[in-house]
C-alpha cells in the first residue's frame, strides 16, 4: 500500500466544514520526527492551522480537493 504524502500547494477540505477549504503552506518535521503541515484558508487568507499529516490523510477528517499546480517549466532558449 503507497504511503499518501502532502505537498505544498495542495488543498484540503475538513469532512467536518466542507465549506473551509485549506491550502498547505509550510511544511516541518517536529522534534518527535513528525511530519506536520502549516494550513491556510484560501478564503479569507487570514486563518491558519497546524495538522500533523497523518491527521490531513486520514479520510475521516480531510478530503483532498486539488493537487500542487506544478510551476512551469523554463523555455529553452533558441540557439
Amino acid at each position: 500500500m503507497a504511503r499518501k504524502t502532502v505537498e505544498l500547494g495542495q488543498r484540503f477540505q475538513d469532512v467536518g466544514n466542507p465549506r473551509v477549504l485549506w491550502e498547505v503552506e509550510f511544511l516541518y518535521t517536529d522534534g518527535h520526527g513528525v511530519p506536520h503541515a502549516r494550513l491556510r484558508n484560501v478564503q479569507t487568507r487570514v486563518d491558519a492551522r497546524t495538522y500533523s499529516c497523518t491527521v490531513l490523510t486520514d479520510p475521516r477528517r480531510f478530503k483532498v480537493v486539488s493537487a500542487p499546480v506544478a510551476a512551469p517549466a523554463a523555455a529553452a532558449p533558441d540557439a
